[in-house]
């Protein structure tokens, strides 16, 4: 995928933009784009509660109220809709979170922890599930897991460097050598603990929830960073 159809992807993930007429004379009227993100939505679905090799387009299809061979003319075949996919559960709370760092006014910690709360909702939502998927299926599709680390989890990586960046530079948290490894090792345990509660957890004794693991693991980086 080019760039040109990543960016028109995601810009037809973000929104569901119907046609509405002033005169009641002419029926609503869906654009093909609307159509396309209908599809991916039904996909996402179906993908993070079945897993991607056991739904059939078909099913994508049933799931979004379309004709059977609609989602062939949008996607040429079922690993762009995966792409499409990510891009509709990943890129607007990515583009969400990129304007608070824009335009935030307190302090690093204090935009650190919004960064935190704001992966948790995203993660607590039924589109969360696609970091689970995204990381079962790398090794079947890497075209798609390269699409994905290029495309969004760069991007997601760059929001804590920033973040970092921004708390060094004015004296709230320690010098750090390599920004961009400590970001990952920031990120990374949100990843699996999303991960491991679609998977594991239910099966765990210990029953830790989200306000346990979230509250911990703040401390825990916290205290890391600070001078």
């Amino acid at each position: 995928m080019n760039r040109t159809g990543i960016r028109t992807t995601c810009r037809n993930m973000n929104t569901d933009r119907s046609v509405n007429s002033s005169s009641t004379a002419f029926p609503r009227v869906r654009r093909p784009e609307d159509r396309a993100a209908e599809i991916a939505r039904a996909a996402l679905e179906l993908f993070v509660t079945r897993g991607f090799a056991a739904t059939k387009l078909e099913d994508v299809a049933r799931q979004a109220s379309v004709s059977k061979g609609l989602p062939y003319l949008y996607f040429k075949n079922k690993e762009e809709l995966f792409k499409a996919v990510i891009a509709e559960a990943v890129a607007g709370p990515l583009a969400q979170a990129n304007d608070v760092i824009d335009h935030f006014e307190g302090t690093s910690e204090e935009l650190l922890r919004t960064l935190v709360a704001g992966f948790r909702a995203f993660e607590e939502t039924p589109a969360g599930g696609v970091v689970k998927l995204i990381l079962a299926e790398a090794g079947n599709f890497p075209d798609v897991a390269r699409f994905y680390c290029t495309h969004f989890d760069i991007r997601g990586r760059d929001l804590f460097i920033r973040t970092l960046r921004r708390g060094v530079e004015q004296g709230e948290f320690r010098p750090l050598a390599d920004l961009e490894t400590t970001a990952i090792v920031i990120l990374q345990p949100l990843a699996m603990f999303s991960v491991w509660k679609r998977s594991l957890a239910p099966f765990d004794p210990s029953k830790i929830d989200g306000d346990q693991f979230y509250t911990a693991y703040l401390d825990f980086v916290l205290k890391g960073l600070r001078p």
